[in-house]
């Protein structure tokens, strides 16, 4: 799920600075050009001669929502096949562009909503990773055939391995959400890393059929970033995507609004737990939707963890703000009851999950952090969120959108995702304006409208420690994945 432009990665900053400089200096959208190809292409340009590198991000309409009933999984198969090169270059790209002097974290992603392929070179480079990526896109799946597959099959189930020997925290608990969240039939009830249990079946016709509408220009959006000329990399887009045929309008499947109408209260065991963890999830707002900004800085306002002294702040003449959010100050500092308190509004892009994740220290009940969660959160209405804690929000948040952008493959990224997720590549700097005019009785609001009674609660405790839920004695659904509780 997308990155938010908020705190968490600023812990070491100069907190009052930030609150007092970065939350009132002006914002400044990335320069960039944006145009669309005859055939429907969107590219995007961000020229920045800093240094001699250019980053290029390519990405495709097709995620994991756009999986089958009975074939989830494939979206991320036909990821594989498309790295696997093209007529033009039998050998997969990630190998090509290493002896380019490339480098990537992964060089493709697949997600709820998007594929992507993405690559940082020396800037004289350009052009070819330009011609590569045509290639790829004018000859889609062409690798799709018995020999490719059979040496993708192995990788594709060693991932899926990988997620499940991962720490449950982040693996079968979070599908268990999703699966809760959204109804059976939903877009988004499927989970990262599906199981594709029929992949041994799974025959080049097969692959062909499920992605070839979506590897199309007209539902590809292409961004660089970095040391080039733009009207020359247009040239280039131009020469290496202008005549690749547009096709016919790719057809995805509605995503509906989500929503619970009562709480339902979930369990997971894991083998590996040793302490229990608690997560309070509600269904949250979508990354184009003008409340995720209230819900971010709710988020922060309950969450953050303490980065500075009263004196520190004393000392560079402002006014100190809540130090604590307020239920990492309740819970970790004052009563020490837990090691750790995140919130977040994770968003994809017709959908938002609002979480609460809660790590009590060893022997403290789930029902006790439950209670005080439950307390904190029905307290803001006769305490609402003060202004200080909003402009410290907003501190970190203008520092990290700049810090954030640093990187060229970040800006490519960011352009990219933008202009996919909510039509605009500069959308990020709309939504951090937007923070800075949000006022306490926007919180409330938000407060009010996402985080009732509709909810889920979800126990993470250890295999066979049942009496370790939160609320025992209510019912709830033991949503444990069959490979949780095997030993590893």
């Amino acid at each position: 799920m997308r990155r938010s432009f908020i705190f968490c990665a600023l812990a070491a900053l100069d907190v009052g600075v930030a609150t007092a400089q970065a939350s009132s200096a002006p914002l400044r959208a990335l320069p960039y050009t944006r145009f669309v190809l005859p055939n429907g292409l969107t590219a995007i340009l961000n020229a920045d001669h800093a240094s001699p590198i250019a980053a290029v991000d390519v990405f495709y309409r097709i995620g994991f929502r756009d999986d089958k009933p009975g074939r989830f999984g494939m979206a991320h198969l036909c990821e594989h096949v498309m790295a696997e090169g093209s007529p033009n270059m039998k050998q997969p790209q990630s190998t090509f562009y290493r002896s380019l002097g490339g480098t990537s974290r992964r060089f493709a992603e697949t997600s709820e909503d998007i594929t992507h392929y993405y690559v940082s070179v020396p800037s004289h480079q350009l052009e070819t990773v330009l011609w590569t990526e045509g290639d790829r896109l004018r000859h889609a799946l062409s690798r799709a055939d018995s020999a490719t597959l059979a040496a993708i099959r192995p990788v594709v189930a060693q991932e899926r391995a990988n997620f499940e020997n991962a720490p449950l925290e982040v693996a079968g608990s979070r599908s268990a959400v999703w699966f809760a969240l959204f109804p059976e039939g939903h877009p988004y009830n499927n989970a990262a890393q599906s199981p594709l249990s029929d992949l041994a079946n799974v025959t080049p016709a097969d692959v062909k059929d499920a992605c070839g509408p979506y590897y199309v220009p007209n539902n590809a959006v292409i961004a660089v970033s970095g040391d080039f000329d733009p009207a020359i990399a247009r040239r280039w887009i131009e020469k290496y995507f202008g005549d690749i045929p547009r096709a016919a309008p790719v057809q995805r499947v509605s995503v509906g609004a989500s929503s619970l109408s009562a709480e339902k209260r979930l369990v997971v065991e894991d083998a590996r737990q040793t302490v229990p963890t608690l997560r309070m999830v509600w269904p949250g707002a979508a990354y184009d939707n003008p409340d995720r900004a209230a819900l971010l800085a709710l988020a922060s306002c309950l969450s953050l963890a303490r980065v500075a002294s009263d004196g520190h702040f004393a000392s560079v003449g402002v006014a100190p703000p809540t130090a604590l959010g307020r239920l990492s100050k309740l819970l970790v500092q004052d009563r020490q009851l837990a090691t750790r308190v995140m919130a977040e509004n994770y968003d994809v892009q017709h959908a938002g999950i609002f979480e609460i994740e809660i790590h009590p220290r060893p022997n403290v009940a789930l029902t006790t952090i439950e209670t005080l969660v439950d307390s904190v959160l029905a307290s803001i209405a006769s305490q609402p969120v003060t202004k200080e804690e909003l402009a410290l929000y907003n501190g970190y948040n203008a520092v990290h959108l700049a810090t954030s952008l640093q990187p060229r493959p970040a800006r490519a990224d960011t352009l990219a995702h933008d202009e996919v997720f909510a039509g605009d590549p500069a959308a990020y700097v709309q939504q951090a304006m937007r923070a800075r005019s949000l006022t306490p009785a926007d919180i409330e609001r938000v407060r009010r409208k996402y985080l009732g009674a509709g909810r889920i609660v979800m126990s993470l405790v250890p295999a066979g420690k049942l009496e370790l839920v939160s609320k025992p004695e209510l019912p709830y659904t033991n949503a444990t994945p069959p490979y949780a509780t095997r030993s590893r």
